[in-house]
């Protein structure tokens, strides 16, 4: 049985709640303070670049909430460039773009040691 690491369940429980990306760094640091947030930027960015191809999770983009029903998914190329950018991960009180996580297809439950190996 897979032993989860503290970042992959932060990034479960954020999923399930359709989570925008600064809350998961919100929710991670459990502070408000943003330069804190930027720095684990790379760490969500490598897992959900890894999950999201093995059907973990979804990430998805609109300019109205809730971005997961009213926007379209995110993958490829475009994933990419969206997990590299920090102001997608940027809290705003007024969002003109809103982007959040939510389960994928695939139960977290099939997810294995090494899946995302060299990761970390």
């Amino acid at each position: 049985m897979k032993q989860w690491e503290d970042d992959e369940y932060c990034l479960h429980i954020n999923s399930r709640e359709g989570a925008d990306l600064w809350s998961v760094l919100a929710d991670w640091t459990q502070s408000e303070d943003e330069e804190e947030w930027r720095r684990h930027i790379p760490r969500f960015a490598r897992l959900i670049a890894c999950w999201q191809p093995l059907g973990f999770i979804r990430v998805f983009r609109s300019d109205e909430w809730p971005a997961d029903r009213t926007g379209e998914e995110v993958t490829g190329a475009a994933l990419t460039g969206l997990l590299a950018d920090p102001v997608s991960w940027e809290y705003s009180e007024h969002p003109v773009e809103w982007i959040c996580v939510t389960p994928g297809a695939r139960e977290i439950s099939e997810l294995e040691d090494g899946m995302c190996a060299g990761d970390r």
